[in-house]
């Protein structure tokens, strides 16, 4: 698999306080152990700074929840009513048009990453609400940029990531995951993080670490 000058893009979802502080949800402590093992926070900055000294396109997926998510009565899952039920509200924001409250939330980013998603060039997409790009944009940014490949990294290994992985591939574009870039939580069944390795070893055309995946963006600009 080969990256392609113009035709590349990083996509990294959910790089939000709630997934790398304790503060928020209880869901930081799902994957805390995971992230500092792998290191994943300063990882996942690692190739930030790589995509944006490369000139590749960047493209993030958050996860929001707004005031009306409330009125849901459908299950969402059991890791979503788990979230959305949450008595400190999981990625909350008041609206969509509103941001009274945002700044430092769970909701928004963290400071470390700021200077890559809002530097007037990232792509911030409209928020997927559960799991996967079937709500939001991240194909549309994909496609009017004429992207081939994508690489991908994200907090929520097994659950979010992975669900926009999927898409990805079934949309068309290769697609490289990047392994010590993510983590998961565990539960009784096993390791989110082990379960996400093994489908991604099936579906992915690229397995990459942070250092591969920098390197092979470097060359881009060779």
């Amino acid at each position: 698999m080969e990256l392609v000058k113009g035709k590349t893009a990083l996509l990294v979802t959910d790089l939000q306080n709630e997934f790398f502080r304790a503060e928020g949800t209880t869901y930081y402590e799902l994957i805390a152990e995971a992230l500092e093992k792998r290191n994943v926070p300063d990882h996942i900055e690692d190739l930030l700074k790589a995509a944006k000294e490369n000139d590749i396109y960047v493209i993030h997926s958050p996860h929001f929840f707004y005031t009306p998510d409330g009125q849901w009565v459908a299950p969402a899952g059991e890791i979503g009513d788990y979230l959305l039920n949450s008595p400190n509200h999981f990625v909350f924001r008041q609206d969509s048009i509103e941001l009274d409250g945002f700044a430092g939330s769970s909701a928004d980013f963290p400071e470390r990453y700021k200077p890559y998603l809002k530097d007037g060039k990232t792509a911030n997409t409209s928020p997927h609400r559960l799991f996967s790009t079937r709500h939001n944009d991240v194909e549309l940014q994909l496609r009017m940029r004429r992207i081939e490949t994508v690489i991908m990294a994200g907090p929520a290994g097994n659950m979010c990531l992975e669900a926009h992985m999927r898409d990805v591939i079934e949309m068309g574009f290769q697609v490289a995951m990047v392994r010590d870039a993510t983590a998961g939580g565990v539960n009784d069944e096993g390791d989110g993080y082990e379960a996400a390795m093994v489908n991604w070893r099936y579906l992915a055309h690229g397995l990459w670490t942070t250092e591969d995946a920098v390197k092979r963006m470097n060359a881009l600009s060779q």
